[in-house]
């Protein structure tokens, strides 16, 4: 007999293990199973079998689980309940811009399409009171769990727990509140950035500045903190001058920087900040990459399509949407305990506005 054909015959044998004792009224409504450990005993079989097992008879409504304890033998109701099929996706306080977000959703779909789950997508433009109302009027209804992607991550803190107390399901993602544990799902934004900076100063650049977009989120504290620990590992200074944290962006100023030679790179939270950057600078009379080597993050599609193609840091939209709805999905099937931060790598992408100094 195959390994494979072991395997299954020991799959089988935990759910058969199950069904005959509720058959038998052994097992009956709301009562607790074994658990993993206790199975694995029981059975004489590894801890991945019956995880899968028990993961296969949540899905089919046969059990339901509560994290921290244990599996139990679902009722009609509680089955009608753990089987709900319907996600809530709330994006708010972005624009559209660009396909990123486009690329998210199509992830978020791409997953949960193959499980036979539903997909209702809100949108909130800029208005965090707006955003709150609706995740509270949200978790009124029946939901398997929901996808955030938050205009304000700290102010969240505000409506988290009026999830929490409804035991619905949730992941942020991209960002998330300062000091509160939740399943989010992320790229490495400070790796990322560092190796953006350390790419820069291999170039021969020493002056090299940091310009915000959006300081408050999460994702550009830690490329900030990406940039500092590059400059500072190459023993370079990040003097005040050079720092940029503010939406509005002095530009006449920044000018005057570079034609004295005081600043000669700069790295951007984001590529909507580096495209601005490239069109304002352009306007002044600023050749870049020739008075000034400029990096973005997030890749957008439009940003190889710029007055100068943009060199950047490239994170992929749609694993992001898929990984965020895989996250859920194992936390409502009981597969996934504690709260995760799950990191996606990124690629530096090096195009027209990076030259050495």
């Amino acid at each position: 007999m195959s390994k494979k054909d072991l395997a299954q015959l020991k799959y089988q044998k935990v759910k058969d293990y199950v069904l005959s004792h509720i058959e038998r009224q052994e097992f009956s409504k709301d009562d607790r199973i074994p658990s993993e450990s206790e199975f694995s005993k029981l059975l004489d079989v590894s801890s991945i079998t019956v995880r899968k097992a028990l993961t296969d008879l949540v899905n089919e409504g046969v059990i339901y689980r509560i994290r921290g304890k244990g599996s139990f033998v679902a009722s009609q109701t509680v089955a009608s309940e753990k089987t709900s099929n319907l996600v809530a996706f709330v994006i708010s306080g972005i624009e559209m811009y660009d396909s990123s977000y486009l690329q998210i959703m199509r992830g978020v779909q791409s997953f949960l399409g193959k499980h036979g789950c539903k997909l209702i997508i809100e949108f909130v433009e800029n208005d965090f009171e707006q955003e709150r109302q609706l995740i509270l009027n949200l978790i009124q209804t029946e939901l398997r769990g929901l996808l955030i992607y938050s205009s304000d991550p700290n102010a969240a803190k505000s409506y988290l727990g009026e999830i929490r107390k409804k035991s619905i399901p949730f992941v942020m993602l991209d960002r998330s509140p300062s000091g509160y544990p939740v399943n989010v799902v992320t790229c490495n934004n400070h790796d990322g950035a560092y190796e953006a900076v350390e790419y820069m100063i291999r170039q021969g650049h020493e002056r090299i500045g940091f310009a915000a977009y959006d300081f408050h989120l999460t994702p550009e504290v830690e490329r900030y903190n990406g940039y500092c620990n590059a400059m500072s590992n190459a023993s370079l200074p990040t003097p005040k001058e050079l720092l940029f944290p503010e939406r509005e962006l002095d530009y006449a100023a920044l000018s005057r920087r570079i034609q004295d030679g005081e600043l000669t790179a700069l790295f951007c939270a984001n590529d909507k900040r580096a495209l601005e950057v490239l069109e304002q600078l352009a306007v002044r009379g600023i050749q870049i990459p020739e008075q000034l080597s400029l990096m973005g993050f997030d890749d957008f599609e439009s940003s190889k399509f710029a007055r100068v193609a943009l060199s950047t840091v490239k994170q992929y939209f749609e694993v992001l949407g898929y990984e965020s709805a895989k996250l859920l999905f194992e936390i409502t099937v009981g597969s996934s305990y504690g709260n995760k931060k799950v990191m996606l790598p990124t690629s530096l992408v090096i195009r027209d506005t990076v030259k050495p100094l």
